[in-house]
């Protein structure tokens, strides 16, 4: 008789397929022990039975099977061909519709009759039970992991050994170099594309993109904390790359609306929300001219539209030239430690509430102005919140260049949100139409004016 083999285990941990092997053995036995014409070995090796997760293998097996190729199946156990009843309910019509013959290691089991499906289900419901055990005493560990601060295992945290605990110190340099630079002005791009220029790829062997670097920044585990189902539980057994105030900080900068960038609203120069224009008011965005050349547009009513890099260069060297004298220091701010996670709770408590008359304009609950009325409301306090949240976190992005031995140089090394992070610190920018004609470029078209404190 034609025959197929199915062999699978659930998890291998060593790779090296030795239960699989091992079934594959007994399956063999026994095809020879009854003389069957084995056709082919289908094997599946670290892959659940009890998941959602498609079975390649398996789904082609049985397309094989419909097609006639072979009359009958031998696996180890039934669990090791299905362990859902909606499966072996699709394996019963399967060998319904093609005669299939099903052998196990443990013992025939024949479809084709009552009393065998009945014992098929039997052995299926057993096997999912097993699961579900399994599961249950799995989460129960995993809690116990979290109530202890023990690693949770699985794949390895960017900067810690395998163990969960062991630091790996130039990752760890890295990790504690992202979040100074987040909270003294760096965008999560600028970090992943320094670290991927850098060679550095992360524990799965990818390139760093924002998303991922945003996730590790906002892990409390870097703080010495450990988690349980996205809730800090205490305090975790492995030692902190970071203290608990600048991961609070990171996290608290990260939550904020204008962090939430994707690659078309990202800034992708200097002055764009930063300059006005000196008729209107309004902040300018970038355009180009028809000959390709980069301008700065007044957003608004386009009262003014001149080239962008002689008024990028200015600024730039304006700023060096501030930054450079010895007063500079007297620039720095005195440090202040408000109440982050009350603040971080206000700002979501509103939002909850904003969230609430919408459903309850939608439902009928509450009439449009009603829901106008207090929404502005709302948002003035959301408003309030978050620009306290943002002094708070946001680090003096003036200290790494007030500080710095070459200023022009230190300048030179920071990312566009940097600068733009020092600008907005340090000034207010008026852009005045040019002189018409070819005339060089005149320093006194852009009026800066300090902030007070500068």
């Amino acid at each position: 008789m034609t025959t197929f083999v199915y062999v699978r285990q659930s998890l291998d941990k060593t790779g090296a397929g030795a239960a699989v092997t091992r079934q594959r053995e007994d399956c063999l036995r026994l095809c020879e022990e009854r003389g069957w014409d084995i056709v082919r070995v289908w094997e599946e090796n670290d892959t659940s039975a009890s998941s959602r997760k498609p079975r390649p293998v398996y789904t082609a097996m049985l397309e094989a099977i419909e097609r006639g190729d072979a009359q009958v199946l031998v696996a180890w156990h039934v669990d090791r061909l299905t362990r859902k009843l909606t499966d072996l309910e699709h394996l019963i019509e399967v060998t319904q519709r093609t005669g299939l013959r099903i052998v196990t290691v443990t013992g025939d089991i024949d479809l084709s009759n009552d009393a065998g499906r009945l014992v098929g289900r039997i052995l299926a419901s057993v096997a999912r039970g097993e699961v579900e055990r399994k599961g249950a005493r799995q989460k129960r560990a995993q809690q116990q992991a979290a109530e202890q601060g023990r690693p949770a295992g699985g794949r390895r945290a960017f900067g810690y050994g395998s163990d969960g605990e062991t630091i790996i110190d130039d990752e760890a340099a890295l990790v504690r170099d992202a979040y100074s630079d987040l909270l003294a002005g760096a965008s999560l791009k600028g970090i992943a594309r320094k670290w991927n220029e850098l060679g550095v790829t992360t524990t799965a062997g990818n390139p760093w993109r924002h998303d991922n670097v945003r996730s590790m920044l906002k892990n409390p585990r870097y703080a010495g904390l450990r988690a349980y189902k996205g809730q800090v539980v205490g305090p975790a057994t492995w030692k902190a790359l970071v203290d608990e105030e600048t991961h609070e900080a990171a996290v608290a900068l990260l939550s904020l609306p204008e962090r939430r960038t994707t690659q078309s609203t990202a800034r992708k120069h200097l002055l764009p929300a930063i300059a006005h224009c000196w008729k209107c008011g309004s902040d300018v965005a970038t355009g180009h001219s028809r000959h390709g050349k980069r301008l700065y547009i007044c957003r608004a009513s386009k009262c003014i539209s001149r080239k962008a890099d002689p008024v990028d260069e200015l600024v730039e060297a304006v700023v060096v030239a501030r930054l450079s004298r010895p007063d500079a220091v007297e620039l720095l701010s005195e440090p202040s430690t408000p109440d982050l996670e009350s603040d971080r709770a206000t700002a979501e408590a509103i939002k909850e509430r904003i969230n609430d008359l919408a459903i309850g304009l939608e439902e009928g609950l509450l009439t449009l102005g009603a829901v106008r009325k207090s929404s502005d409301r709302l948002r003035v306090e959301l408003d309030k919140v978050e620009a306290r949240m943002r002094n708070a976190v946001e680090a003096d992005v003036l200290t790494p260049l007030v500080t710095a031995d070459d200023v022009a140089q230190t300048w030179a090394a920071c990312d566009l949100q940097q600068k733009r992070a020092v600008i907005s610190a340090l000034m207010t920018i008026t852009l005045h139409p040019p002189e018409r004609g070819h005339q060089p470029f005149d320093p006194d078209s852009v009026r800066i004016e300090w902030r007070a404190e500068a």
